[in-house]
């Protein structure tokens, strides 16, 4: 939350000082931990904050996420589960007559003068 607040500083003008990032963190309800603001600060003083984003991009690119291969199971697991929709498939029953009458009144079924 620390480096949102400093990034939203830079994005809004400022210089991303402990003060502003602390008030950015006040406001948005978070409590400010002073001593990762601190580290912050002194790990990105001096630098330009587009040159940092860029140089991270480039270290997320080489990180190795593992995954892949769980995609063909879907086809199965699908028909399994219309499966199952289609047995729950449940008849509703006929609502009984109260003897209310229709909407407009006749009650007689024969349409009334509407």
């Amino acid at each position: 939350s620390e480096i949102t607040a400093l990034l939203l500083c830079k994005l809004g003008g400022q210089d991303g000082s402990a003060d502003q990032i602390k008030a950015v963190l006040e406001a948005a309800g978070v409590e400010a931990n002073e001593e990762q603001i601190t580290k912050l600060v002194g790990d990105t003083e001096g630098k330009d904050i587009n040159e940092l984003l860029a140089e991270g991009a480039g270290k997320v690119k080489t990180v190795k996420f593992g995954g892949g291969g769980g995609g063909g199971g879907a086809a199965a697991g699908g028909a399994a589960a219309a499966e199952v929709v289609e047995e729950e498939v449940v008849e509703e029953e006929e609502a009984p007559d109260l003897g209310a009458g229709d909407m407009f009144g006749a009650g007689d079924g024969g349409g009334g003068d509407y």
